[in-house]
């Protein structure tokens, strides 16, 4: 038995640099079994002469939430905007977030990093994944923040201050060895792409490594080398492969297709712009993932929609499992 879980404020109204990164380790006490931390951002925006307001810019102005472990582990490692996608895809409704506007305001953004998944996905065995933070003398969670430039088109004498909170949802008292997890979940992305002069991106592929899904967001007018920017959009991708050195793992998805699929799975009202979620595990099962041992290919592909300009940028985040050995 696991006994039964609660949540924790670990961090409350903290201070976090502007363009620049701030690391959090002392306030995460490792010990339980951890479901899934909730991040939230608070932008503090004193407005001036700043307009222009960009779509989900207080989801781009967050770079990355890292959070790493003492044994070299990456558990999360992702821009904001992605997290708050896949946290939509898992929980069937978007989590909470205030959009920019050129008004003087604090804009929140919550985003959840799930470890077991969430009762919405109807895994078979949700805590599987669970992060067993006994496992571990410290964890760090690290949030890297951009520039006012991030949330208007038009700076001026506008500026931008932050803070966040962190709490977790947990097992009380440490996970006993028969409720030991089988693995750990790693979010990762992939480097981004501009499908204006390339189709394909690289997946990972190691001896401990299954691949769970794929989220691939695209969007017009991104900026090169910049995961997850632009404006989302549909006019991009038309079809999709997954595939390895053997052939095709999904061969020729119609992009609108893989979207109403994945509205069906998470019960969406409609479909998430621009994304699309490859589901590897749709059987409910970790034990479906793609093991990509011994992989000498393995990529995710796309034909593109007539007429992409430059600067469609397609970025491609994967959620995968590495197995731990029992103890």
């Amino acid at each position: 038995m696991r006994g039964w879980s609660e949540f924790i404020s670990l961090v409350r109204g903290k201070a976090v640099s502007v363009n620049a990164a701030t690391v959090i380790t002392d306030e995460l006490s490792p010990g339980n079994g951890w479901h899934h931390l909730r991040v939230r951002i608070s932008e503090i925006v004193v407005i001036g002469t700043g307009s222009g307001p960009i779509t989900e810019g207080e989801l781009l102005f967050i770079k990355r939430i890292l959070l790493t472990t003492d044994k070299g582990e990456i558990i999360c490692n992702l821009p904001g905007r992605a997290l708050y996608k896949i946290a939509h895809f898992k929980s069937g409704a978007a989590p909470r977030k205030d959009a920019i506007a050129a008004a003087s305001a604090t804009y929140r953004v919550t985003l959840p990093i799930y470890f077991s998944e969430p009762p919405a996905q109807g895994m078979m065995r949700r805590t599987d994944t669970i992060l067993d933070t006994k496992r571990y003398s410290s964890v760090k969670l690290e949030v890297t923040l951009g520039t006012v430039a991030d949330l208007f088109t038009t700076v001026g004498t506008s500026s931008v201050t932050a803070t966040v909170d962190v709490e977790v949802y947990q097992t009380k008292g440490i996970l006993p060895k028969e409720s030991q997890p089988v693995g750990y979940i790693e979010y990762d992305q992939m480097q981004p792409v501009d499908a204006f002069t390339q189709t394909f991106a690289f997946l990972k592929r190691a001896q401990d490594y299954f691949l769970k899904r794929l989220y691939v967001f695209a969007g017009t007018s991104g900026s090169a080398g910049v995961p997850w920017s632009g404006t989302a959009s549909d006019v991009i991708q038309d079809f999709s492969f997954i595939e390895d050195q053997t052939g095709f793992i999904t061969k020729e998805r119609i992009h609108q297709m893989i979207q109403e699929d994945n509205k069906d799975d998470a019960s969406f009202e409609s479909v998430i712009s621009g994304l699309e979620i490859h589901d590897l595990v749709k059987g409910r099962s970790q034990r479906e993932a793609l093991w990509t041992v011994g992989k000498t290919l393995l990529q995710y592909r796309w034909q593109n929609q007539a007429g992409v300009a430059a600067n469609s940028i397609v970025s491609v985040a994967s959620e995968a499992m590495r197995p731990i050995p029992p103890y």
